[in-house]
C-alpha cells in the first residue's frame, strides 16, 4: 500500500464570499438535510457550513474571534477560578492575623 504524504500547512480549500452565499441558498432550498445535501455535493465540511451559517457568509471579520460570546464551559472554569481565589484570600487573611499575633 502507498504511503500518501501530506503538504503541511493551510490545505483546506478557500470558498469566496459568493459561492459560501450560493451553497447555504442551496442549504436553505433543501431544508432538514440540506447540510448534509451540500457538504455531499460541493465537498465543504459540515462544520464550515454551520459556521457560515452562524456568522453570514462573509465570516467573523479578523481578530473578532477573541471578542465572540464566552461559552459556558468558559464561564463555570472563571467562576471555579474566582470561587478558589476567594477562598484562598480568606486563608491568607486568617494567616496574616495569626503571625500579627506571634510577632506581637
Amino acid at each position: 500500500m502507498a504511503k500518501v504524504e501530506r503538504k503541511k500547512g493551510n490545505t483546506g480549500k478557500r470558498y469566496s464570499e459568493p459561492e459560501r452565499r450560493k451553497i447555504l441558498a442551496f442549504v436553505e432550498k433543501y431544508g432538514r438535510g440540506g447540510i448534509t445535501a451540500a457538504s455531499r455535493q460541493y465537498g465543504v465540511s459540515y462544520i464550515a457550513l454551520r459556521r457560515w451559517m452562524k456568522n453570514g457568509p462573509a465570516g467573523l471579520p479578523r481578530g473578532a474571534r477573541a471578542k465572540a460570546e464566552i461559552d459556558g464551559r468558559k464561564v463555570r472554569r472563571i467562576k471555579t477560578a474566582l470561587a478558589t481565589v476567594k477562598a484562598v484570600r480568606g486563608q491568607l487573611t486568617k494567616l496574616q492575623a495569626s503571625l500579627r499575633q506571634l510577632l506581637r
